[in-house]
């Protein structure tokens, strides 16, 4: 044997290969493979791969004939196909197979990595699988080839470790890694049971679809998710099929012990047809049809209770004739009532308005879908089709409705009045039926004997547990609570005094209604007659007469004793009524004598940095730690001795900012002790330059004078209490007791809204330049960032929209100081609740960017969006978030 015959087998011995093994793959004999493997080559090319894959040099020989070389390269292509140890010696020199990837399927071993009882993977702690899964969570170089490509065409446990790689890659983060295990069954599932589970091991996209969805955190199953979240619509047979099946085959419990819990139930549902369905796949809509998921906008509310508002395809008409309807997703009742309102209307949605009490007056409407525009509405008091319904025009809550007995809040209930400093609300409607103020049995004293707290004998009746309980008035109410009727769990059976309020308001028809409050006499409850407002001297019997029931709640008005602006308080201070998101209560006189802003000299006019227009606390507490020049500053000084001296039994006094000071010269004369004469000049704590301050005359309230520092004037001083918490992020388009508006939830946060446009038209950026500079500003979902960035540039960069936003910051609007131009997705925000929201008939800017040129914007018209060049004109509406 010469040295070339020796070197070779030497080299292939080392691979666990023999000369025999070589033949049988080629189909020669031993004798034959031996002549052409030791053959006398002066062929360059193969020396040059022997030196290069085996590190064999070789002198040159005679060359191999024809017949030799190909038999020659037919060894070198069976080596390298056939052994994964061969491949794995020559993974670092050969393109397209990554070492790493290679070496760790070769060892075969994830015991320390990947826990074959549960399928749960963590970091290898060492190489060559730590790089290899790292480098395919990354895609670099030829990892994550390597990997799909031995996960689908490997020997069997070639495969299984490939993907025990792929799945630590996705569980760490990487998309691509998890998106083989949804390609894998989008192309190569079953079209039976088992679908596209393996079966062998968690090494699929099944293992994903089992996780909890309420408690996960591994990133690959929420990838998964969301993933197949947008693909599951577009039917695809192989997915669908694996999904559904996961979910019926859940056999794992959650942290509760409940099945049905895992990601694949999550994405089994009705939602896939109906959007399926809006794709135009026809057997999504028979699906759809067969199961009652689409037929109208109530069944998809029904079926896909976070159905968006939209325009969707309904089958109410058969599969085939699917009709496009807009159908407002707010709550059931909206659903309902745009179904109905549709052209043709939907006679299923009527049925249900009707049904329901969502559309039979524009009261109920209201009631329904709190923040329904003023429009024509199909109303249903005549009946549900085949009856048509009638078009009636109805007119919308009133934003500003305490002002008002009687007239209906954004949120749908309507204002009853003032009683012992508590605002009242009421259903626009009374409860269904009739009732026995008991279950109709022998009455039982129960001591709810209040004529003024319905909530406490609410309370006192629900508390009782006897032969006659339930007691079905108070009930009534309390099925509200169980349903949070309006976004409430506070309505109650009122008591006598309560429903005198509700008659004065009238609210009440001609019939009689139940009170809360019992008499003496255990068998009898007090009850009003709706028509003459008279409370039954000797009251009703509690098992034996059927009256109505109207609940009732209230909210807590700024103080018992003074609920309206002007009241003396129990304290003696007065109410002065709401500035920003406080109430302003003020002393009873002003403080003796006049007072400079300052000390009464010229050197006193320096600026300090007491310039907010709504929050005289922070511009007094700042004046009165001065010691500059100006020092003492004596109008925020005489506020500040109140509170040394503990006056009224408070130390939180201050001289109020202009805005506050508006506020008391606007009710000032309901508020009583100011001074008479011409022309009584008060100081504000808000500073306007180096020589001037805010001032307030009591003839002209509402006007802003500017004077110098060192004239003496007026004072008045206040304190403010903080509004009680508002319910108004319920509903979308609610007013909020600071002015503001709720927008709706979004990316997590509650986005508010000023309750109007800025006051013009603005350019997005580039004031000075030519509106051709990227900024930055590409958050899409978030304006927080976007603001920042546009707010804080200058020059050529100067962005108009933005700081028409930040300006409101300056002057604290509302008590706020993080108003923000909108990003992209805030701004779709504010198109869902246009109407309410007070929104132009125009397009308005976002805050992202699109690119150096362009930024988007949205038509308060169509909704759509589109990116604009940045000189352009448009619309702002600036919003804050919590």
């Amino acid at each position: 044997m010469d040295d070339f015959e020796l070197l070779i087998k030497t080299e292939l011995l080392k691979r666990g290969w023999t000369q025999r093994h070589i033949a049988k793959q080629l189909n020669l004999s031993d004798a034959a493979i031996s002549m052409y493997i030791v053959g006398k080559s002066k062929s360059k090319r193969f020396n040059s791969w022997l030196k290069k894959n085996l590190g064999i040099s070789l002198k040159a020989r005679q060359a191999f004939t024809l017949m030799e070389m190909m038999i020659s390269m037919v060894v070198i292509s069976i080596l390298m196909a056939a052994s994964m140890p061969l491949i794995t010696q020559f993974s670092a020199f050969k393109t397209g197979v990554d070492k790493n990837v290679m070496a760790c399927i070769t060892a075969n071993d994830s015991s320390t990595w990947f826990t074959e009882a549960t399928g749960a993977t963590t970091l290898p702690a060492a190489n060559p699988c730590k790089a290899a899964v790292v480098d395919t969570q990354y895609a670099r170089g030829r990892s994550l080839t390597t990997s799909t490509w031995a996960a689908e065409h490997g020997t069997s446990a070639q495969q299984l470790m490939a993907r025990k790689i792929l799945r630590a890659a996705c569980d760490q983060g990487g998309e691509q890694a998890c998106d083989f295990f949804i390609n894998h069954c989008w192309t190569g599932g079953s079209a039976s049971v088992p679908y596209c589970d393996d079966t062998a091991g968690f090494a699929d996209v099944t293992y994903y679809l089992h996780q909890d969805a309420d408690s996960n955190t591994n990133y690959g199953a929420n990838y998964v998710y969301n993933k197949l979240e947008g693909l599951l619509p577009k039917m695809i047979p192989t997915l669908l099929n694996e999904v559904f099946y996961a979910c019926n085959n859940d056999q794992t419990p959650d942290a509760n012990q409940n099945l049905g819990s895992n990601f694949a139930c999550e994405l089994a549902q009705p939602r896939v047809f109906i959007e399926g369905c809006n794709y135009g796949n026809t057997a999504a809509c028979q699906y759809a049809y067969d199961n009652d998921y689409n037929k109208s906008c109530t069944q998809v509310k029904t079926a896909w209770s976070n159905a968006p508002t939209q325009t969707y395809k309904l089958t109410y008409d058969g599969v085939g004739s699917e009709v496009d309807v807009d159908c407002n997703m707010s709550s059931l009742g909206s659903a309902a009532i745009t179904g109905c309102n549709a052209s043709p209307y939907v006679a299923l949605d009527c049925t249900a308005g009707y049904n329901n009490s969502y559309n039979r007056s524009c009261d109920m409407v209201i009631s329904a879908w709190p923040s329904a525009p003023s429009d024509t509405y199909n109303l249903t008091s005549a009946g549900a089709p085949p009856t048509a319904p009638v078009a009636t025009a109805c007119t919308g809550p009133d934003p500003n409705c305490t002002d008002t007995v009687g007239a209906l809040c954004p949120d749908g209930t309507k204002f009853a009045g003032i009683y012992n400093g508590k605002y009242y609300f009421v259903p626009t409607a009374d409860e269904a039926g009739t009732y026995t103020w008991n279950n109709g049995t022998c009455g039982t004293c129960l001591g709810a004997l209040d004529t003024s707290n319905g909530k406490l004998n609410s309370d006192t009746i629900l508390a009782a547990v006897n032969t006659e309980s339930p007691y079905a008035a108070a009930e009534s109410c309390k099925s509200l609570n169980t349903a949070s009727y309006l976004g409430y769990t506070d309505w109650y059976l009122p008591a006598n005094n309560e429903l005198t309020l509700l008659y004065n308001a009238g609210l009440l028809d001609t019939s009689k209604y139940w009170s809360s409050t019992e008499r003496t006499s255990c068998n009898v409850a007090n009850d009003i007659d709706g028509s003459t407002g008279l409370l039954d001297t000797y009251g009703s019997g509690k098992t034996s007469y059927l009256y109505y029931v109207r609940c009732v709640r209230h909210a807590a008005a700024p103080d018992a004793s003074c609920p309206n602006a002007g009241n003396t308080c129990a304290d003696t201070t007065k109410y002065a009524g709401v500035s920003a998101s406080y109430y302003v209560f003020t002393t009873p006189a002003k403080q003796a004598g006049t007072y400079y802003w300052n000390n009464g000299t010229l050197l006193g006019r320096t600026v300090t940095g007491a310039t907010s227009t709504s929050n005289g606390k922070a511009n007094t507490d700042l004046l009165v730690s001065l010691s500059d020049n100006g020092a003492p500053y004596n109008g925020a000084n005489a506020c500040y001795g109140l509170n040394l001296a503990n006056y009224k039994g408070y130390t939180d006094w201050f001289l109020p900012s202009a805005g506050e000071l508006s506020l008391l010269m606007t009710n000032s004369v309901a508020i009583g002790g100011f001074v008479s004469s011409s022309y009584p000049y008060y100081l504000s704590s808000t500073e306007t330059s180096t020589s001037s301050y805010n001032m307030r005359r009591t003839d002209q309230p509402g006007t802003l004078y500017t004077d110098y520092k060192e004239n003496d004037r007026y004072v008045r001083c206040a304190r403010k209490q903080d509004l009680p918490l508002t319910d108004c992020t319920g509903t979308p388009g609610s007013l909020c007791t600071d002015g503001t508006y709720y927008a709706g939830y979004y990316d997590g946060r509650y986005i508010f809204t000023t309750p109007s446009d800025e006051s013009s038209t603005y350019t997005y950026a580039i004031g000075g330049g030519t509106g051709a500079t990227a900024t930055g500003a590409t958050d899409l979902l978030n304006g927080n960032p976007n603001q920042a960035i546009l707010q804080a540039a200058t020059g050529p960069d100067y962005s108009a929209a933005a700081q028409a936003c930040k300006s409101l910051n300056t002057l604290s609007y509302k008590g706020h100081t993080d108003w923000y131009l909108p990003s992209k997705g805030e701004l779709n925000v504010l198109y869902a609740q246009s109407v309410p929201l007070g929104l132009s008939s125009a397009s308005y800017w976002s805050s992202s960017e699109n690119n150096s040129t362009y930024a988007y914007i949205q038509s308060m018209i169509t909704g759509g969006t589109a990116a604009y060049n940045k000189l352009n004109v448009f619309n702002v509406r600036c919003v804050r978030d919590d």
